[in-house]
């Protein structure tokens, strides 16, 4: 409930998931003149750059303090703030792969199996990456908006996402360390 009132309350991030959307709508448009080549993976890793969800505690220190300070808080907000940037991810991945069909033909398991491992492994990054780095020290919001950090997640998705364009059988075997990894991380 925290993060849609939190999303409600600040309409410019929502206008920010909005215009991912509607990157996600026109993507498909333009990744059809390179017909040949395996494209899919990098329009998952763009559309994993989505900034005002990813940095809910840094831009919130009030809450960030009071997360790091309640016992057992690290498993209560870490694993609903995964689930809701994977939804929010997913949502865009459908967009994208719903125009994809529409405009360039067939979509296939392997393109959703490589949507929900790009929405997934963002989620998780992100929210490591919010855990155990947020941004502190911030005077504006443009400050927080414009750090650099909100580009380490999208580089290491478009790193994976030019491995699993020139070698897709790679995509099976980054799922099975994802599930391996999540676990990891649930039990610790």
């Amino acid at each position: 409930r925290y993060f849609f009132r939190y999303l409600s309350c600040h309409k410019n991030y929502l206008l920010n998931t909005a215009v991912m959307w509607c990157v996600a709508l026109v993507l498909p448009y333009f990744f059809r003149e390179m017909t040949g080549l395996s494209v899919i993976p990098v329009g998952f890793a763009i559309l994993s750059l989505n900034t005002p969800i990813c940095i809910l505690l840094s831009c919130d220190p009030d809450l960030e303090q009071t997360v790091r300070f309640l016992p057992g808080q690290k498993r209560r907000f870490c694993i609903p703030y995964c689930l809701f940037i994977f939804l929010c991810n997913m949502a865009a991945d459908v967009i994208f792969l719903c125009s994809w069909r529409i405009q360039n033909g067939s979509v296939t398991v392997h393109m959703i199996a490589g949507a929900v491992f790009f929405a997934l492994q963002s989620a998780v990054l992100s929210v490591l990456l919010e855990w155990f780095y947020p941004i502190r020290g911030w005077k504006i919001e443009s400050d927080l908006w414009h750090h650099p950090r909100k580009y380490v997640v999208p580089v290491v998705m478009l790193l994976l996402a030019g491995a699993v364009s020139s070698c897709p059988v790679l995509l099976p075997v980054l799922l099975a360390l994802m599930a391996v990894e999540i676990v990891v991380l649930l039990i610790l």
